[in-house]
């Protein structure tokens, strides 16, 4: 049996029918998907920060915890969470453990 040429024509504009619609569909998943992916990382920067922690045994743990440029000694236990220090804060810690606040550059 032999095809007739013109079935083709009426079969093509379907397919691409289907073609396109797929298309927009992956257009739609991957605008939404790039949307995620930058919304996540534009967010602001976190001002809470674990700095260091130590586990002292029986769950019980003394961190050092960071808010902005505030840093706090922490104890923790089950049952309890203290504040055993204010600390310096980070900017001036940095400059003391770099020698930044030494005068006339003395060593």
């Amino acid at each position: 049996m032999e095809r007739n040429p013109l079935s083709l024509t009426l079969v093509a504009p379907r397919q691409t029918s289907r073609f396109c619609g797929a298309l927009a569909k992956l257009r739609t998943q991957l605008e939404l998907l790039w949307r995620t992916l930058t919304t996540h990382t534009r967010r602001r920067p976190k001002s809470l920060l674990l700095v260091e922690s130590s586990a002292l045994g029986d769950r019980r743990f003394v961190s050092v915890v960071q808010f902005d440029e505030q840093r706090f000694l922490i104890g923790s236990s089950p049952s309890s969470v203290n504040l055993l220090a204010r600390l310096p804060n980070a900017r001036s810690a940095a400059e003391n453990a770099t020698g930044a606040g030494r005068e006339g550059g003395r060593h």
